[in-house]
């Protein structure tokens, strides 16, 4: 069995020869991952028994022009088709930073005739939301990024037809990664040249509502600070699909954007769960 690496581009025998050459050469990684604008791919990961649609999922009748939707366009403690995991508090600064100044667009097509929201009619912002809440089946809270975004005479009719109409579209951040950790289960290899990444293994695994996915790559990446990059986007498939569109939803003091970031919103059954995988490896 071959083992592809997206990050050195190149095909491995076994998972640990890849995990070894990614650390030999972490800091190029990190540098690519870091210099890259980052934007939607197609998601090889689905959502694990997704809840029946909650009524905030549901658009309101006849949707017009000067109604707002409030599309999810990142959530936090998810593994993505990157191998990255964003962690709570990872929008702070940019959040506010970009108020103002990013876009709403479809397919992250920065041109004429694209643009479902201008950035006045933009405001992003953060809140915590359960999981279930956006029609994910897990328990347990997620910081979301939220685009309040009006629609308007000017909106893309498409874009504007897929809200009106409540397709099953997904949202996609353009952004630019600052801060960023690799995270290798202990299970590939304890020597010292591992211990640091082991480390941040442990530090962020039981953040990881998915982490079935990491344990069987091996190692991810917690991505702690990023950037928005002028626009999020409506997609038909993006690298993280738990990005639905909200209807019946407003801001609330659930708001994080000028909050510390919660340290874990993962359940307590899942980090037994953990705990107890943790157990059987060592034994």
């Amino acid at each position: 069995m071959k083992y592809f690496c997206k990050e050195l581009k190149k095909h491995f025998d076994s998972k640990s020869d890849m995990i070894s050459e990614i650390v030999k050469r972490v800091d190029e990684v990190v540098e690519l991952k870091k210099s890259a604008v980052k934007f939607s791919e197609p998601t090889g990961l689905s959502i694990i028994g997704k809840s029946s649609a909650t009524k905030s999922l549901t658009p309101k009748e006849n949707i017009s022009y000067g109604d707002y939707v409030y599309p999810v366009i990142n959530t936090t403690n998810y593994l993505d088709s990157h191998g990255d995991v964003h962690v709570p508090g990872i929008w702070k600064k940019s959040v506010k930073e970009q108020n103002g100044k990013t876009f709403l667009i479809i397919n992250h097509d920065l041109s004429i005739g694209k643009v479902i929201s201008q950035p006045k009619d933009v405001e992003p912002f953060t809140q915590m939301i359960d999981w279930k809440e956006l029609g994910a089946n897990f328990e347990g809270q997620t910081e979301a990024l939220i685009f309040k975004s009006k629609l308007t005479e000017r909106s893309n009719p498409d874009g504007f037809n897929a809200y009106k109409f409540g397709d099953p579209v997904q949202h996609s951040i353009r952004m630019i990664y600052d801060k960023m950790y690799l995270c290798v289960s202990p299970e590939q290899d304890d020597d010292a040249e591992m211990a640091a990444y082991n480390e941040n293994w442990d530090k962020y695994i039981n953040q990881v509502i998915n982490q079935d996915e990491a344990i069987k790559d091996g190692y991810f990446w917690a991505i702690t600070e990023a950037r928005i990059f002028k626009e999020g986007s409506m997609v038909i498939a993006g690298s993280n699909d738990i990005t639905p569109t909200l209807y019946d939803f407003e801001k609330s003091s659930k708001d994080t954007s000028n909050n510390e970031p919660p340290i874990s919103t993962q359940s307590e059954a899942a980090k037994a769960l953990q705990n107890k995988k943790n157990y059987l490896l060592n034994l």
